[in-house]
């Protein structure tokens, strides 16, 4: 019986990464016409943590951030952390973006991060689900 070679689940890795990365791209963009337009980011989101929608999105990033980590330490218990990880940023992400109004004005507001932040979250899924 020979000893299991453990791979680096590369497709997850690239997704938490994604979500990472959106994370600090512009998520809402409002355009004021010849004034220009305004770029807002989650990582803005971060630096007040008064309301429950601050803290979905840095629960969100930092689950991210722990199933990277995770996807390059060995456990016992690391197919279960990465799985904990994708779920918790994703079931908190949507939670910001509900509270947030995303989804009643889907394509007039969104920016380039939050299509990264989803595109991560699938690419995350398929890896994680192709693991399997």
């Amino acid at each position: 019986m020979g000893k299991k070679s453990s791979k680096l689940n590369l497709l997850y890795v690239i997704g938490m990464a994604l979500v990472i990365v959106g994370s600090f791209l512009p998520i809402i963009t409002i355009s004021l016409g010849f004034l220009g337009k305004i770029d807002i980011t989650l990582f803005k989101a971060f630096q007040n943590l008064k309301s429950v929608d601050s803290w979905m999105a840095l629960i969100m990033v930092v689950a991210a951030a722990i199933g990277v980590i995770f996807s390059f330490i060995g456990g016992k218990n690391k197919g279960m952390i990465l799985l904990v990880a994708l779920i918790a940023s994703i079931v908190c992400g949507l939670i910001m973006f509900a509270n947030a109004g995303f989804f009643k004005s889907w394509f007039k507001i969104t920016g380039i991060g939050f299509y990264v932040i989803v595109i991560g979250w699938v690419v995350a899924a398929v890896g994680e689900i192709l693991k399997r």
